[in-house]
């Protein structure tokens, strides 16, 4: 399946460019070899997935999308610093992590590069890794990929960005970020269900993640309230972390960080809606 999305016209991820990343970039900034831009253990994220011991995390750099607020725009972006791997090379590099410890391998911001990391994973499983997947994503996913991804990801740790089709145009670039994301949400909780823990370690299923941003409680409300009515017992991420990085500077409505008053009526919501998972503290 991915040599007929990828050849010489991409189509691996929604955006569908069409670019022949054989020859030169396509809109993820990227081309069609493995671009790295740093791997080590990371105790930052969710209990389930740092663990004591912390997650395996590889960051690939480019991003299908384009976020004006991106935190990690350096890597995102501007797709600076990078280390091109083959795909053997990266599986040395989950092997590596896993002798280290790392209760999982966090492949970060994977999508532009999933044809190629499946073959990495196959490499590496043979070579004995025996620690779960985690796919990190933005949710900009195709549906067709994320199901064909079944065999291969154990974890996802996935984005709920925007309802907002205005909102996602005008902060990422993408207006049609709802209709791509829920497809592929579901898809990964029909394929993965709901988080299996061993030990207080992710095993399996899904984490929705979801980024308050200043000035934008009714896109969180209805993000909120899509994965109760839709992903009914799924393990949720609410994050208070934004700050104004990168083209949000002095930006108008994301200039600023999320205030008390926006983080005190998120609460007072999740706990409405009786959500299963972690708040990250303001």
């Amino acid at each position: 399946m991915f040599e007929e999305l990828v050849g010489k016209s991409c189509r691996l991820c929604p955006r569908e460019c069409g670019a022949d990343r054989s020859i030169h970039r396509g809109l993820c900034k990227t081309g069609n070899t493995l671009k790295i831009a740093s791997f080590n253990i990371h105790h930052g994220e969710e209990p389930p997935i740092s663990g004591k011991r912390g997650s395996g995390t590889i960051f690939f750099v480019g991003c299908n999308m384009s976020c004006i607020y991106c935190q990690n725009y350096p890597i995102s972006q501007l797709v600076k610093p990078k280390r091109e791997v083959s795909i053997e090379e990266l599986a040395n590099i989950m092997i590596r992590l896993q002798k280290r410890g790392a209760h999982n391998i966090n492949l970060v911001t994977p999508s532009h590069f999933v044809h190629l990391i499946v073959e990495s994973i196959e490499i590496a499983r043979n070579r004995g890794l025996t620690i779960p997947i985690v796919y990190n994503t933005s949710s900009y996913d195709k549906e067709e990929v994320v199901l064909t991804l079944k065999e291969y990801v154990d974890v996802y740790l996935a984005d709920l960005k925007y309802v907002d089709g205005e909102l996602s145009k005008k902060l990422s670039g993408v207006e049609n970020y709802f209709e791509v994301a829920s497809r592929a949400l579901l898809a990964m909780y029909k394929t993965k269900g709901k988080l299996t823990l061993e030990g207080g370690i992710a095993r399996k299923g899904l984490i929705v993640r979801h980024l308050v941003l200043p000035n934008a409680l009714e896109n969180t409300r209805k993000a909120l309230e899509w994965i109760k009515y839709n992903l009914d017992g799924a393990t949720v991420s609410v994050m208070f972390q934004y700050f104004p990085a990168y083209k949000a500077l002095n930006h108008p409505s994301i200039g600023r960080k999320v205030n008390l008053d926006e983080y005190l009526y998120v609460c007072e919501l999740i706990d409405k809606l009786e959500l299963n998972g972690f708040i990250q503290q303001i």
